[in-house]
């Protein structure tokens, strides 16, 4: 029996805090975390000691307690850039001349300065995960 995808979600839903998406339907929640760890299995692939294949629910192999870390901030990077991204924030921005404290101008710059960090977090356990558990000569990392 494989890593369940709920054991990454799990792990991730702790990493931020968005009380609109906790109320989201099971089905929705399940499928954008879903859809961000698609992605982050992408960037992680190459590094990982352990085969990331997986079914629509699971991976196919049990994953250590570090895949699934470094698999969940991987989802909260993805989650995020998402946020950052959301044309509706970028409209607010483009047309909002009030630029008050809590303006969405400023939230969108704090948006992407969180983005920023969690992706360096991200990349950095990525490439200290591959310098322990790799041969230096196939070592390849995501965000170099």
């Amino acid at each position: 029996m494989g890593t369940p995808f709920e054991d990454i979600y799990k792990r991730a839903i702790f990493k931020f805090t968005d009380f609109n998406f906790l109320d989201f339907e099971t089905e929705l929640k399940a499928e954008i975390m879903r859809q961000h760890l698609l992605s982050a299995i992408v960037d992680f692939s190459r590094a990982s000691a352990i085969s990331l294949t997986h079914n629509e629910t699971e991976f196919i192999y049990d994953l250590g307690v570090e895949e699934q870390e470094i698999l969940a901030l991987g989802l909260v990077y993805h989650w995020l850039s998402g946020k950052v991204l959301n044309s509706e924030l970028l409209r607010n921005v483009m047309h909002n001349k009030d630029y008050k404290s809590y303006s969405p101008a400023n939230l969108l710059k704090e948006m992407q300065s969180l983005r920023s960090s969690i992706k360096q977090e991200f990349v950095g356990r990525i490439n200290t995960y591959s310098f322990r558990n790799s041969n230096l000569q196939n070592m390849r990392t995501f965000g170099g």
